[in-house]
């Protein structure tokens, strides 16, 4: 269609708006997505349908959805039964339709091609047809009409017609599968509204193992048809990282939990209740632990609670290692956690001596660039600092409230500092504030020097001035002693008491208690 001036000035506008903010968030809000998408065996080409339920936020004269015009052909647009006029340019559908603030405004939306991305479609690793939803972090909009922010979550369900030989796993529970000639119609549905991020199908040949149902949460690992049988249980463990979580935290929130091998540009994607994995993640040697455990903890951090904004993102990446770590110190226990810590510290000191910001700060070019130490592995220290601040007791509740409280909802970072002061009953001011959005870590040089009865200890930090309890400990012929250094100036001086001069070790951080870098 030809475009008004209005539409011109219109697109000019939004596409000086960041591409990683969403100005339909104010005005509209999606209630559910209903997709229809019929694929085959012969063409990259879907043929595709949408009905998604809107209300209106405000008075409005217009308004968009998030869809790719590369690739894509718009073909009708409806609302309230009715065709309208729109606009598809700049990744985007302007449709010109008035409402007022409380409104529901039903629209369907009739549109073909092929995905220049979002949508995976290729040959499986053994050469056979697949479809794979990649949607992260806002790329669902390739081939899917949507408000494409992690805030806005809304119900979806998916109508997949496949060529019969396929198997399709989506989003939601299975309501039904009917056989139509030569094709086989899926139909999943949620019953939890999910961010576009992880709305997802995936359709090829699959061998289906059920590892078991908790809490009438049916638990499956879905791997190539051609893929070796013994690698059926590659996923296996997701059921054990399930119940630990569920009593960690609290409730599941979706109807099933499938552990999918997949097509995905990244190593294991959270998608809701069925997470896809990247192909060689299948080998029968059961290999991918740590990434099964981290990614079943998305479940509840990133996709149950999602984050409002990009810059919160630590509030999914860095719970979903945390917990990672603490499923693995409940199954090999507290040296394994120590392990765990010091690997992770040690990536982050790698990760400080490039170009670097704080956890919590706006990313203006590149949401992939969010994937970083900053993100997972200092995002878990803060929790692991946070934990050692205010003890296991309160710590534990404080994951169980923020949980409860924001299940199937956004949270900012701002709401779980809230949270952990009403919890804690402490100021936590200056510890978010240095660990979260201060860069960088604290970097200390220490010289250790001996009089005859006492270990004098000379501490200088280099990197920014921060507040540390750094636990030292001295080993002796009659024994150890635990000491914690109270840390605030740039440099400072302690006196420890030596009862053998001559003989002694002393141990920064025993425990792995302190993210901190030492300069040798």
């Amino acid at each position: 269609m030809k475009a008004t001036l209005f539409q011109i000035v219109f697109f000019i506008y939004y596409s000086l708006w960041s591409q990683f903010g969403n100005p339909q968030l104010h005005k509209i809000d999606v209630l559910n997505y209903d997709f229809k998408i019929n694929i085959n065996n012969n063409t990259d080409s879907i043929k595709s349908a949408a009905a998604i339920n809107i209300l209106a936020l405000d008075n409005i004269s217009s308004f968009y959805l998030d869809l790719a015009n590369k690739g894509i052909n718009v073909k009708k647009v409806m609302i309230n039964s009715r065709i309208i006029p729109f606009h598809h340019a700049s990744d985007k559908i302007l449709m010109d339709f008035s409402a007022r603030k409380g409104d529901s405004i039903h629209v369907q939306i009739e549109y073909e091609g092929i995905p220049a991305d979002g949508l995976i479609i290729s040959n499986n690793k053994y050469g056979k047809k697949s479809f794979f939803g990649d949607n992260w972090p806002n790329r669902a909009h390739f081939w899917l009409p949507v408000i494409d922010h992690l805030s806005d979550k809304a119900l979806v369900s998916f109508t997949i017609l496949a060529p019969s030989e396929m198997d399709v796993i989506a989003s939601g529970k299975r309501i039904s599968r009917i056989r139509k000639g030569k094709k086989t119609e899926w139909f999943y549905k949620t019953s939890v509204p999910l961010p576009p991020k992880v709305m997802v199908f995936g359709a090829t040949g699959f061998n289906i193992k059920n590892y078991g149902i908790y809490h009438d949460i049916p638990v499956s690992g879905w791997i190539y048809e051609d893929s070796p049988v013994k690698g059926l249980d590659d996923y296996l463990v997701s059921l054990e990282a399930l119940k630990f979580y569920d009593s960690l935290i609290g409730p599941y929130s979706f109807s099933k939990l499938a552990n999918v091998q997949s097509k995905t540009r990244f190593g294991g994607m959270e998608n809701a209740g069925n997470i896809f994995y990247y192909e060689n993640s299948v080998d029968g040697k059961g290999r991918v632990e740590n990434l099964v455990a981290h990614e079943v903890a998305h479940q509840w951090f990133g996709n149950s609670v999602t984050e409002k904004e990009w810059k919160d993102i630590w509030l999914s990446e860095g719970f979903a290692t945390y917990l990672t770590d603490l499923f693995l110190e409940h199954k090999y226990g507290k040296e394994k956690l120590k392990e765990r810590m010091k690997m992770e510290r040690d990536k982050i000191i790698r990760y400080h001596n490039r170009p670097r910001n704080s956890i919590v700060y706006n990313e203006k070019n590149n949401l992939m660039k969010l994937l970083n130490p900053n993100s997972y592995e200092k995002g878990a220290w803060v929790l692991h600092m946070l934990r050692k601040k205010i003890g296991d007791e309160k710590f534990f509740k404080l994951l169980k409230n923020f949980y409860k409280n924001y299940q199937n909802k956004n949270a900012s970072t701002s709401d779980f500092i809230s949270m952990a002061e009403e919890i804690s009953h402490q100021n936590l001011h200056d510890f978010f504030n240095q660990w979260l959005f201060q860069e960088g870590i604290p970097v200390l040089e220490i010289k250790e020097e001996k009089t005859k009865k006492k270990l004098h200890l000379h501490i200088r930090q280099t990197g920014g001035n921060y507040q540390l309890n750094l636990p030292v400990r001295i080993i002796t012929e009659k024994g150890e002693k635990n000491i914690l250094l109270n840390l605030s100036k740039k440099e400072e001086s302690f006196e420890l008491p030596l009862s053998n001069t001559q003989n002694y070790q002393l141990i920064i951080d025993p425990d792995i208690e302190v993210l901190y870098k030492q300069l040798k």
